[in-house]
């Protein structure tokens, strides 16, 4: 069966699941004229506060889906807005009606995580049921263009340093540590384990790790 080409987006973390809208936003997305029952057109006002209304619920509903998302399949993964975060969504019909195509489900994930200056690539995920389809490949490309060479790094499971190899990331070797950034050195030491070795990898520009 041919793969589908699914295409990454940015998703918007500016506003958490846990922020619940107001009685009077409900109001507002569900019924223009709720705050004003005599009203027979709403004004420019009343459609820009309706529009950022149904902005926020949709903000505050992608986040809970991926919350959730990592929760099914990353449990130990902590989220945090300050986080850029990228998604790949499977869309699909809920129904007949060819026009409802609103339900979304996440089926892949990445997210850049800025440590002072530096970046960390974090939370790489593929859902089960999407795996061989080459989705990480294209998350790391679609974020390609916000990663700073040199300034960027992750920690690989010793199995995925062929797939952050081909987006560039080059193997630290352990007599390199001491010359590395202090604050990607501690969470390293926090998340690295014998039970779960990791592999810190470091962003070259193409021409660096061109053979």
């Amino acid at each position: 069966m041919a793969h589908v080409m699914y295409h990454p987006t940015w998703l918007d973390t500016k506003i958490t699941a846990n922020h619940q809208p107001s009685v009077a936003t409900k109001s507002i997305a569900v019924n223009p004229r709720a705050t004003n029952p005599t009203a027979t057109n709403p004004t420019a006002i009343e459609l820009t506060a309706i529009k950022h209304c149904a902005s926020k619920l949709s903000a505050i509903k992608a986040w809970s889906a991926l919350k959730l998302f990592y929760r099914q399949h990353m449990p130990y993964a902590r989220l945090a807005q300050k986080e850029a975060v990228a998604v790949i969504h499977h869309l699909h019909s809920s129904g007949t009606d060819s026009t409802d195509l609103n339900q979304q489900t996440i089926v892949a994930a990445i997210r850049i995580k800025p440590i002072g200056q530096y970046q960390l690539i974090s939370g790489l995920l593929v859902h089960p049921h999407y795996r061989g389809q080459q989705l990480s490949s294209q998350l790391l490309q679609f974020i390609a263009p916000k990663l700073t060479s040199r300034h960027c790094f992750l920690f690989a499971h010793p199995w995925l340093i062929g797939l952050y190899q081909r987006q560039h990331f080059m193997v630290i070797d352990p007599s390199a540590f001491a010359r590395l950034p202090a604050e990607i050195m501690q969470l390293y030491h926090r998340y690295h384990s014998e039970q779960r070795p990791l592999v810190i990898m470091q962003l070259h520009d193409a021409e660096v790790t061109a053979p």
